[in-house]
C-alpha cells in the first residue's frame, strides 16, 4: 500500500499502486495549488518498484504505508484520526481511541439483537404431527405457505406435503397445528428481542452496557 503526499499533505492513500490515477492526482494537486509541472514526468507501473519517489525536488512523494492501531474495545470504543507522520520512506497513520456516545453503542446493541432475532425467527420448529416429529421452515416466505394453505383447505380437507422428515397428509388442524407452533416460535423471538432492548434502554454509562451479555 502506497501514499501519495504534496508537501507531506496526503493526496491519495493507502491504496495500491494505481500509475494513472497517481499521475492524475498529482496533475490536479499542482494546478490547485498553482505549482509548475516543469519536471514531472509522468510515472509507470513499473515504477512501483522504485518506491519510495520523491519528485520536483520533494514536493511529490510516493512512499509505503504503515498504520499504528491502539488496541480498544469495538463495543464502546472508536478510533479518530489517522494522525500522519513521515519519514522519507514511510507514511504513517496513528490513531487513538475515544468513546462512542452512549446513544450510539445503544443502537448498535439494538441492531445487533434485532439481527439475533431474526436468526431465531427463521430457524424453524419442531411440530409433532400424527405421532411423527417434523421440522416447520418459520422462513417468513415458507410459513405464508402454510398460512395460506391453512385458509384455502375445506373444513374435510386433506392436502399432501412434504417435510424434511417424511411425507405426510395433512387435515385442516394439521396445519393449524403446523401455523400455531411456527406463530408461537415467532413470537418468542420477538419477545426476547423486546426483553434485550429493555435491557439496553435501562444503561446509563459505557461500562453498563459494555456489561450486558446480548447473546444467549
Amino acid at each position: 500500500m502506497y501514499v501519495l503526499t504534496l508537501n507531506d499533505q496526503v493526496l491519495l492513500g493507502p491504496m495500491d499502486w494505481n500509475a494513472r490515477m497517481f499521475n492524475s492526482e498529482i496533475r490536479d494537486a499542482l494546478e490547485d495549488a498553482g505549482l509548475s509541472f516543469d519536471g514531472f514526468t509522468d510515472l509507470l507501473p513499473s515504477d512501483k518498484t522504485k518506491v519510495p519517489l520523491s519528485l520536483l525536488g520533494g514536493v511529490i512523494r510516493i512512499r509505503e504505508y504503515t498504520d499504528v492501531y491502539p488496541e480498544r474495545n469495538p463495543k464502546i470504543h472508536d478510533y479518530n484520526g489517522p494522525y500522519w507522520s513521515f519519514t522519507d520512506s514511510v507514511a504513517t497513520a496513528s490513531f487513538t481511541v475515544n468513546d462512542k456516545s452512549l446513544d450510539m453503542v445503544r443502537g448498535e446493541l439494538k441492531q445487533a439483537v434485532a439481527a439475533a432475532r431474526y436468526a431465531r425467527e427463521i430457524t424453524g420448529v419442531k411440530v409433532t404431527i400424527q405421532g411423527t416429529e417434523v421440522s416447520v421452515d418459520t422462513a417468513r416466505g415458507s410459513r405464508d405457505i402454510f398460512v395460506q394453505q391453512l385458509l384455502l383447505l375445506p373444513d374435510d380437507g386433506t392436502v399432501a406435503w412434504k417435510f424434511p422428515e417424511a411425507w405426510l397428509t395433512l387435515t385442516k388442524a394439521d396445519l393449524g397445528a403446523c401455523v400455531a407452533s411456527g406463530v408461537a416460535h415467532v413470537q418468542a423471538a420477538f419477545n426476547w428481542e423486546q426483553g434485550k432492548v429493555a435491557l439496553i434502554e435501562a444503561c446509563s454509562t459505557l461500562a453498563e452496557l459494555d456489561a450486558l451479555t446480548l447473546a444467549e
